[in-house]
C-alpha cells in the first residue's frame, strides 16, 4: 500500500513539484528511476500478499505494466535529456530575488524549435543543503523575459524588456508566504 501511495505522489510531484533537489541532473535520474521502479516494486507487493485474488490482480497487471515501462523508455529516449555544465537547457534560470528567508526564481522554458518561450516564477526555500521546497507563483507563456522587484509583501514584476505578449499588465503583485506555503 505504501508503494502504491508513493507511486501517486511521484506522478503528482511531476505536474505540482513541492520538493526538489539543487542539482537538475539529479531530479531527471531520481525521477526516471521511481518512474520506472515504482509501479513494478507495487505489483510485486501486491503479489507478496500471498492470497488469490492478490496474484490475479498481480498477474493482471503485468501486461499494462510492460506497456507503460516501454512507453516511459520510448518517451525518455525521444525527449532526450538537454544539459550543459549541470544544467537543464529546456528549464534554465535567468534572474533570481530574493525575499525574506527565499528566494523567487525565474526559469525560461524551452520546447524545442516548434514551442515559444516561456517563463515559469517559483518561490524556492532551501530545507536542508540540496533539498529546495518549491511552489509554483506563476507562468507565462509566449514569454522570453520578466523583471521583478521585492516588496515587503512579496514580489511585483513587470515587462520592460521583451514584450512577453503573455504578459498584459504593466505590473503585477504577488504575496508571497515566508515558509513557501505558509
Amino acid at each position: 500500500m505504501l508503494l502504491c501511495g508513493g507511486s501517486a505522489i511521484f506522478f503528482w510531484q511531476l505536474r505540482h513539484p513541492i520538493i526538489r533537489f539543487t542539482s537538475p541532473v539529479v531530479n531527471e535520474l531520481l525521477g526516471f528511476a521511481l518512474g520506472l521502479g515504482l509501479p513494478w516494486l507495487a505489483m510485486i507487493a501486491i503479489f507478496r500478499i500471498g492470497r488469490w485474488w492478490s496474484k490475479t490482480v498481480a498477474i493482471a497487471a503485468v501486461v499494462p505494466l510492460m506497456l507503460y515501462s516501454c512507453d516511459f523508455l520510448l518517451g525518455s529516449a525521444m525527449t532526450g535529456i538537454a544539459y550543459k555544465d549541470g544544467h537543464d537547457l529546456s528549464f534554465d534560470q535567468f534572474a533570481e530575488t530574493h525575499w525574506k528567508e527565499c528566494d523567487v526564481r525565474f526559469y525560461r522554458t524551452d520546447g524545442g524549435a516548434t514551442t515559444d518561450f516561456g517563463v515559469v516564477i517559483r518561490q524556492e526555500k532551501a530545507l536542508f543543503p540540496g533539498v529546495l521546497l518549491v511552489r509554483r507563483v506563476d507562468d507565462f507563456n509566449p514569454c522570453y523575459s520578466l523583471d521583478a522587484n521585492s516588496t515587503d509583501r512579496g514580489i511585483t514584476i513587470t515587462d520592460k524588456r521583451s514584450d512577453c505578449r503573455a504578459f498584459q499588465e504593466q505590473r503585477r503583485e504577488y504575496q508571497l508566504k515566508p515558509f513557501v506555503y505558509f
